[in-house]
């Protein structure tokens, strides 16, 4: 049903050569529960990037497969499943990456994704969406923050609970509405009185 995921990575943005170095999935059944875990870390063949974030040492990855090795058995633990992550954009965007580095083009798109991050400015309106803050809102202890094992068991146990599925759809019938309210407001303020003083341009000559 759910394929929970997280990466680390050498950097920010996978177009400016940033690689992914380690990824984790933990699939849940409809009703949020555990089963399979699977993590790899993997040989980016570049440095590391910021080691201070995710503790990753060149020995550590050395011996790692890189991410053509695991490129099939990923796909299989994430074909057919809505993949759920914490700021899931992030890491979709890296996987679209490195597999289209391999020449494959994998339907890895936000709007078969959940967020949790999204959900959290649903459910906890106001506070921090960092995953820390979304553990200790919810009483779920995070140990070993930024390996991608532990943020990956923690997003999955956020999202087992049955409150965060089902707010899922409210949440993003929400965000669409704000969108849509943003975009009215934006012809109202923006498009119209330009239109106007074109009109106004237009009769003056």
């Amino acid at each position: 049903m759910y394929a929970v995921i997280d990466t680390e990575t050498t950097g920010l943005l996978p177009s400016h050569r940033h690689r992914v170095i380690e990824i984790a999935v933990v699939l849940l059944d409809a009703r949020g529960q555990v089963e399979h875990e699977w993590v790899t870390l993997l040989n980016p063949q570049r440095d590391l990037g910021p080691q201070h974030i995710h503790g990753i040492l060149t020995a550590d990855v050395l011996a790692a497969p890189e991410f053509s090795g695991v490129a099939r058995e990923l796909g299989g633990l994430l074909a057919g499943r809505m993949v759920v992550g914490h700021n899931v954009e992030f890491d979709l965007g890296f996987l679209r990456a490195e597999f289209g580095r391999l020449g494959y083009a994998v339907p890895l798109i936000t709007e078969r994704s959940m967020c949790t991050m999204a959900l959290a400015g649903y459910l906890y309106p106001g506070a921090k969406r960092t995953l820390g803050a979304c553990c200790a809102a919810a009483g779920i202890s995070l140990e070993g923050w930024h390996s991608a094992l532990a943020d990956t068991r923690a997003t999955a146990e956020l999202f087992g609970r049955r409150g965060w599925r089902v707010a899922w759809p409210e949440a993003l019938t929400m965000a669409r509405r704000r969108r849509g309210v943003a975009w009215l407001l934006f012809i109202a303020f923006i498009v119209v009185p330009i239109i106007e003083i074109y009109v106004l341009i237009q009769v003056g000559q």
